[in-house]
């Protein structure tokens, strides 16, 4: 097991955390979605230090997540815009907004609402769907390895596929003696 890079690990979760895991990062790139591009913008919103947000701003460039380029109306300043692979980011933020306001509520309520632009209206939420269009819970999906799979991802994959697999003896109820 590495510590604290999971670079070396063949899974696409630890690649994907490797990139963007760091808590500041993640905090960055909501902030884009949000429109900020600019340097001075993220710190001041985010109350980070300079040299901190300087690594993940080259972090994410060098990623190709975010791009940079001179700001049109300062040339000393730089904007930092989403690529499409930063683009692709915007579901996990959404999952991570909506289970922040079901587990961790605020006591005088929602912080965020998400709406659609063009109407005002919430959106329906992250859901993950079946070929179909069907909706499914994690109980319903099994993860099966694909052809880079070393040996710690079939033996993460057999596990998710017995545990979604029936049981060929139902479980009898307990009596109150037993």
């Amino acid at each position: 097991m590495t510590t604290g890079s999971f670079a070396d690990m063949n899974c696409p979760i630890a690649q994907t955390l490797e990139r963007v895991g760091e808590r500041w990062t993640l905090l960055i790139l909501r902030n884009a979605f949000c429109g900020m591009s600019r340097f001075d913008q993220f710190q001041q919103h985010l109350g980070i230090g300079s040299n901190i947000l300087a690594n993940r701003l080259r972090s994410l460039t060098a990623e190709g997540i975010l791009t940079r380029s001179p700001a049109p109306d300062d040339g000393r300043a730089f904007e930092y815009r989403l690529t499409e692979k930063g683009g692709a980011l915007f579901p996990i933020l959404i999952a991570l907004t909506e289970w922040g306001e079901r587990f961790v509520p605020h006591p005088l309520g929602a912080r965020l609402t998400l709406v659609e632009r063009a109407n005002g209206q919430p959106i329906s939420g992250i859901r993950v769907l079946a070929a179909d269009g069907r909706a499914l819970q994690a109980p319903d999906i099994a993860a099966v390895a694909g052809p880079a799979a070393d040996e710690g991802t079939h033996t993460l994959a057999a596990h998710s596929l017995a545990a979604a697999a029936p049981t060929s003896h139902p479980k009898q109820p307990r009596s109150k003696g037993q």
